[in-house]
């Protein structure tokens, strides 16, 4: 609405070659809609309750005591009241060039007291004038001086019951934006957490693999040359769904089958696998290249140090409010387990925590010769 008014008055102002007078009108309505109080019609609704329900006040008062007769009563009410309303909407203007946050408390006082001057002085002036422009009444003069006093101490609490909710509004947006920074402020640090905890599971498995074509290449060629292609499809898949924190099941699955692949290819008829998928847990979400690192450490503790086939099952069922996902590998009691810095299932366990908000999402279980990684997803659908 206000845009379109001001587009018409270009155009007129163009024609008139009025530039100088358009600009700073133009000025003045985007202030204006700036404006707290302007910013919609319930709050302009509410503010103007203000100075007419004093306005409305006065004249009832006057009529009721007949200090004024009836008709000069509400004349005088309904312009002291609106003349208020208007210098009330002008005394934003000064809140917020004192703003508590930039504003040294000396500087403030000083400037709301020579503004609740101004503000009373022109409040009983300007209405004083008007009143007298459209009333004829003789006593009204008299009136006018015998409630000097009462008038001015009104301006004066008027102006600052005016300034102190200007204030709440400066506050409460103030506190506002905080809230946004501060919100923004942890996103960014969660999102960096979990890019460094992804950062180290990557190099991880990468160190590990390379490691093993290495190997191969001394002792069959051939494999090498396929796991060298197997790395490059799972790396690609990886880096191209590093973005997403939340990937469905089916998704990370695949991306599990193809690092299965890679250590099939190293493990041959040593190592096998099985998903066993509950109804409607293909399409949950869970944290992308969550689920590697526990493979990994199936295949390092378990596979690796095994002289027999080693079997890794993979279980998704769907709770009330969850979904719980186990890994379980073989292993062999009488081997030595390597040694190994320990942080696949600790990153795992605080990527959830960070994603989550509970450190108790991941538990390590181990009995009759089996290996149980337990991970719960909270709902997020």
């Amino acid at each position: 609405m206000a845009l379109r008014f001001i587009q018409q008055l270009k155009l007129r102002a163009s024609q008139c070659h009025l530039w100088p007078l358009f600009l700073t009108f133009s000025c003045f309505i985007i202030k204006l809609v700036e404006h707290p109080v302007t910013k919609n019609k319930i709050s302009i609704l509410i503010y103007w309750l203000f100075p007419v329900t004093i306005g409305l006040s006065q004249a009832i008062y006057n009529s009721y005591y007949h200090i004024l007769p009836v008709s000069v009563s509400f004349v005088d009410g309904l312009i002291f009241g609106g003349v208020l309303g208007i210098l009330g909407i002008a005394v934003w203007y000064v809140v917020r060039y004192n703003d508590p946050e930039k504003s040294a408390p000396v500087q403030m006082l000083a400037s709301h007291v020579a503004a609740s001057l101004v503000f009373t002085a022109m409040w009983m002036i300007a209405s004083g004038i008007l009143v007298k422009t459209m009333i004829n009444h003789l006593a009204y003069g008299e009136y006018l001086n015998s409630q000097l006093t009462v008038r001015i101490i009104g301006g004066l609490l008027c102006y600052a019951l005016i300034v102190s909710i200007y204030y709440i509004y400066v506050y409460s947006q103030h506190n506002r934006e905080k809230q946004l920074k501060e919100a923004e402020w942890q996103h960014q640090i969660r999102q960096a957490q979990l890019d460094a905890l992804k950062s180290q599971i990557n190099p991880h498995f990468l160190f590990n693999s390379l490691n093993s074509i290495a190997s191969l290449t001394l002792t069959d060629s051939g494999k090498a040359h396929h796991m060298v292609i197997a790395l490059s499809d799972f790396m690609r898949y990886s880096l191209r769904n590093h973005q997403d924190d939340l990937v469905t099941l089916e998704v990370e699955l695949r991306n599990i089958g193809l690092y299965l692949q890679i250590e099939k290819i190293r493990f041959g008829d040593k190592l096998g696998y099985h998903f066993d998928i509950g109804d409607g847990c293909n399409t949950r979400l869970i944290p992308n290249l969550i689920l590697q690192p526990i493979f990994e450490n199936a295949i390092k503790y378990g596979v690796y140090e095994s002289s027999t086939p080693v079997e890794i099952l993979l279980k998704a069922r769907k709770m009330e409010d969850c979904m719980e996902i186990e890994v379980i590998n073989d292993f062999d009691p009488e081997s030595v387990p390597r040694k190994g810095e320990g942080v696949g299932l600790t990153n795992i366990n605080e990527r959830l925590r960070i994603i989550y908000g509970s450190s108790r999402l991941l538990t390590a279980e181990l009995g009759d010769n089996k290996f149980t990684v337990k991970m719960v997803i909270p709902d997020n659908n």
